[in-house]
């Protein structure tokens, strides 16, 4: 795998208060992009081996307190556009595991390659985004 080049773009507050990063890798023969804009309310990341925006997932934190009153963390996905497939909601829930962050997600995913290798290696990539 080729080292990740990682462009940075960020507006100051005064102009946009939108921050965008991209980084681009290679993972299995794919050229990946992965991008993450972060808006005041919510993250919305494109990942795709396809060069375009695929199937747009909404995904949500959600803390549920067991009879021990202890809370379990769990994320809940709903597919918004694109084909909703169980394994859609695998790969997203996957992808996101490592985001610490608890706003509101957007993912748009378009993979060639679905591999639990690849799943792993774009979700250790993902919050270096953030």
């Amino acid at each position: 795998m080729a080292a990740p080049t990682l462009k940075t773009f960020c507006a100051t507050p005064q102009s946009f208060p939108i921050k965008t990063k991209q980084l681009a890798v290679e993972i299995n023969g794919n050229r990946t992009e992965l991008i993450c804009t972060e808006f005041e309310d919510r993250f919305f990341f494109i990942v795709t081996q396809f060069n375009k925006i695929g199937t747009l997932v909404k995904v949500t934190h959600d803390n549920i307190a067991d009879e021990t009153g202890s809370g379990i963390s769990m994320y809940s996905t709903d597919v918004l556009m694109g084909k909703d497939e169980p394994l859609t909601h695998v790969v997203v829930k996957n992808l996101i595991t490592d985001i610490k962050k608890h706003k509101p997600i957007l993912i748009s995913i378009a993979l060639k390659d679905t591999a639990v290798g690849t799943v792993k290696t774009l979700a250790k990539i993902l919050p270096s985004l953030l």
